[in-house]
């Protein structure tokens, strides 16, 4: 540890040095997007599974690929910038209708809310170019619309238990001991888009060990995932139309969301949703999203929007002796999207699921609201669940939601909330507030209840848990810029269980706090100090209980972070995070985790170059600590670090002509504390994991 650390602190005394190089044009420019990637980090400490990142990518791609011309006027355009709050939001509208549109970045910083950093973060994502309101064109849109065929591979380079060459008998008697496709995941996908006005696309995907060319005419040819979607805006009184698959969103998320959607994290406050009812599903994940048709109608002040889904999910069936396939019931639905082995792939599209409904939205100018109505049919019936702390949950068989949502700005304070009805089952609560009395502070409270006996499988409510039920908490926040270089942030998320669950025998409670500092050195950079404690219920027993107990785990976290542009070309990132972890019955635990990256971008070149190390040691899988990395386009890395070992990442960006581009990627984590890494079909022998991505994107 001590090494590394002294290395660490001789490239942080590098990166003091490079204020002595003369001003130049920035070519890798500060973002300011630590609060994204916390957003993702704090995911994934609280998913049970692995949760897939592709639609929180797609999202980002989006914003770079499309960015929001802040001369446009429209409030909704403004809101796809989900980290600006709602006075900055209404600040900057109100400045460009009084005093036009803007000429310069530098000429947001005289509105109130939008300071250095809040211009570095945005930067990426914004253009200034003059607005000219335009009506659809399809002879337009095929004229000027632009065309992006994307390719990407991916592998784990070490042979996992999974692979291995067996003879044929031995897979024929042990057939789910092994995975039927090889190693490669692949992923393509072609867009055609015009503005923000048409967007077409497909989409196909092969996860590593599903099948692509088998040589067994029984099993599946090509990719294993298949995607199309067609999405138009603004034609006539047709505000959206979408076309295969896409995504609902209207909102707090609690009675209907479909994709990825953001929570708490440091650096920032829990702000209301922006939902923008319809959007195109243009990413591999295989489970979140809908696959019909759906339109929004602009009528006056409302919209009206329905849509239709019919498509086959994954699902576990529980089948009966007579081997009648109309008898089997679904013990769970499977949300992972492999298909690797033969019970995988049985679950395959092995139900239908089919959701119809739609969403009546009134927009004010202050105050707005909706209703939302919505059915869910499965064409087998669901198991009664056994286990204790699913009692009170009501089946999935067929479901009917209806929900209500409003919000109200009244100058710096807002008020926004969701009451969500599962008919013939439970009641879901959702109430907020923000208020920016000074553009140098901001408050936030969130106060949810989310009743035992409600369970809904396309919400994605702000919440401690990620399916909204059995949970009554309430959150308060705050940032604050007290100086122009220093800004504080905290929350306090209080919440309880009125019944059992997973992992938890009775009814308990729990709680999260967090504290930040940031202090910006320059426009080229920032220190962060940060601090968090959450304490969450857990079971215990010592030897010889007879039942379990229930107690409390404490984990504290410390970060200290350095962001900084060294020079015009150069970015350096470094943290240091420490992690303990305490518990009723077991010994107090710790870990580390120290990096240090840098982006490169030479001036005038066609090519970027990221690289990170990494290295780690905590004491436990409790006590693991996560890192977003950079990479490849509509992929993601937060990997989890525990045990004792280091990681490092390198991540090349080249333009090889002004259409054709190539993304590589290398990353490989070592373990000095172990000879075997994972276990089960995905175990390797050996203490190094390895993985290699490529990507080759034609646009035209």
């Amino acid at each position: 540890m001590l090494k590394g650390s002294f290395s660490l602190l001789i490239v942080l005394l590098l990166c003091c040095i490079g204020n002595v190089f003369g001003q130049q044009v920035d070519t890798v420019k500060y973002t300011g997007a630590e609060e994204i990637e916390q957003q993702i980090e704090n995911l994934a400490e609280r998913s049970e599974n692995e949760f897939d990142y592709s639609d929180w990518v797609e999202e980002i791609n989006l914003l770079r690929q499309r960015p929001v011309n802040l001369n446009s006027g429209d409030e909704n355009e403004l809101r796809r910038l989900f980290f600006l709050n709602e006075l900055q939001i209404l600040n900057l509208l109100e400045y460009t209708s009084q005093y036009g549109q803007l000429a310069s970045i530098y000429e947001l910083q005289v509105i109130d809310g939008f300071n250095e950093k809040v211009v570095s973060q945005i930067l990426p994502f914004i253009s200034l170019s003059p607005y000219v309101p335009e009506k659809f064109s399809l002879q337009r849109a095929i004229k000027y619309g632009n065309s992006e065929i994307m390719l990407r591979y991916q592998r784990v380079l070490q042979e996992q238990n999974g692979y291995k060459k067996v003879p044929d008998s031995l897979r024929i008697a042990k057939p789910n001991d092994y995975y039927l496709g090889d190693q490669n995941s692949l992923f393509f996908r072609v867009q055609y888009a015009y503005k923000d006005y048409l967007k077409f696309g497909i989409v196909g995907e092969k996860d590593a060990g599903e099948t692509f060319l088998p040589k067994s005419d029984t099993l599946h040819k090509g990719f294993d995932f298949y995607s199309i979607h067609l999405f138009l805006k603004n034609i006539g009184i047709i505000k959206q139309l979408a076309v295969g698959d896409y995504h609902v969103q209207f909102g707090q998320g609690l009675t209907l969301w479909s994709g990825f959607s953001v929570g708490k994290a440091a650096g920032s406050v829990v702000m209301r949703k922006r939902a923008p009812a319809l959007r195109p599903h243009a990413s591999s994940n295989e489970f979140a999203f809908m696959r019909g048709a759906a339109t929004t109608i602009a009528l006056g002040k409302f919209d009206i929007t329905a849509f239709y889904s019919n498509r086959r999910v994954d699902a576990n069936l529980l089948r009966s002796d007579s081997l009648d396939e109309t008898e089997a019931m679904v013990s769970s639905l499977q949300e992972s999207g492999y298909h690797r082995i033969p019970t995988e792939l049985a679950d395959k599209g092995a139900i239908h699921e089919i959701a119809e409904g739609g969403h009546i939205n009134y927009m004010g100018q202050r105050l707005r609201g909706g209703i939302t109505m919505y059915h869910v049919d499965y064409d087998k019936p669901f198991a009664t669940q056994d286990a204790l702390y699913k009692k009170f949950q009501p089946t999935l068989n067929s479901n009917t939601y209806l929900g209500a949502d409003y919000s109200y700005n009244y100058k710096s304070l807002t008020l926004y909330g969701e009451v969500s009805k599962q008919l013939e089952a439970g009641l879901a609560l959702l109430q907020g507030l923000s208020f920016t009395p000074d553009p140098r502070l901001a408050f936030a409270m969130v106060y949810r209840n989310y009743q035992k006996n409600f369970v809904n499988n396309f919400n994605a409510a702000f919440g401690e848990s990620s399916n909204s039920t059995n949970e009554k908490g309430i959150y308060i926040g705050m940032v604050a810029t007290p100086f122009n270089k220093i800004t504080l942030s905290a929350y306090a998320d209080l919440f309880s269980y009125e019944w059992l669950k997973y992992g938890v025998d009775a009814p308990s409670q729990g709680q999260e706090y967090s504290l930040q500092m940031v202090y910006n050195i320059s426009r080229r950079g920032d220190f962060i100090v940060g601090y968090r404690q959450m304490i969450n219920p857990m079971n215990y027993a010592f030897a010889n209980d007879k039942t379990n107990s229930i107690g409390e785990s404490a984990r504290q976290y410390y970060r200290f972070q350095f962001n900084y542009q060294a020079i015009s070309w150069l970015k350096l990132h470094s943290r240091v995070e420490f992690t303990q972890r305490n518990s009723p019955n077991l010994n107090k635990e710790t870990g580390y985790l120290i990096y240090q990256g840098f982006q490169i971008k030479p001036l005038k070149k066609a090519w970027a170059l990221s690289f990170r190390y990494s290295l780690f040691d905590t004491d436990s899988y409790d006590t693991r600590l996560y890192t977003f990395e950079q990479d490849v386009p509509y992929s993601f890395a937060v990997p989890a670090f525990s045990g004792k070992g280091s990681r490092f990442y390198i991540l090349l960006n080249t333009s090889l002509t002004n259409t054709l581009s190539l993304i590589l990627r290398f990353s490989q984590t070592y373990y000095s504390d172990r000879d075997v890494i994972s276990s089960g079909l995905d175990e390797i022998t050996g203490n190094r994991k390895s993985d290699a991505k490529a990507v080759v994107r034609f646009s035209f």
